[in-house]
């Protein structure tokens, strides 16, 4: 239906951030979805947070659609940015935990930071890192330094 690339406000000496944005129609359900990487700083990752949640307000009110934030918070959470996102949006994993918690590392997984994050209008049935039923974990650390994260959404129509 959309899409949207949005360059977060520049840092010196580190990686330009971004959002990605989509806007999906199922079964007559429209919703934003949109992805993020923040940055392993700390105020960096705050002032992008907030940058986030800006965008994504405007994404709500420009589409009429509810919004599902998915990325790597590089903070636990009750960290600041974790909070900031967990005050406007559902922390996924916290509402409906599903499978295990720890997305990083794959190899010795011991802290949950990646993390997937609704709207309130948007049913969280299950979230967390899948099983041995969805993929060999085993596989995980051969793919990637963090574990997958994995929703179960439910749209309200």
């Amino acid at each position: 239906m959309a899409r949207e690339f949005h360059l977060l406000g520049p840092e010196p000496d580190l990686h330009r951030r971004g959002l990605a944005v989509a806007v999906l129609e199922i079964g007559g359900a429209r919703f934003v979805a949109a992805s993020t990487h923040l940055d392993l700083a700390a105020e960096p990752r705050r002032r992008h947070v907030r940058e986030i949640l800006d965008l994504l307000d405007r994404a709500r009110e420009r589409y009429g659609a509810p919004v599902v934030l998915a990325g790597d918070v590089n903070e636990e959470p009750g960290g600041p940015a974790w909070s900031l996102l967990a005050g406007r949006l559902r922390d996924g994993h916290a509402v409906a935990p599903a499978g295990e918690a720890a997305t990083f590392s794959a190899r010795n997984p011991r802290r949950r930071i990646d993390g997937v994050f609704a709207d309130p209008d948007v049913d969280v049935v299950g979230c967390g890192v899948p099983g041995d039923e969805i993929a060999p974990t085993a596989d995980y650390a051969a793919a990637t330094d963090h574990r997958p994260v994995m929703a179960e959404l439910r749209l309200r129509s």
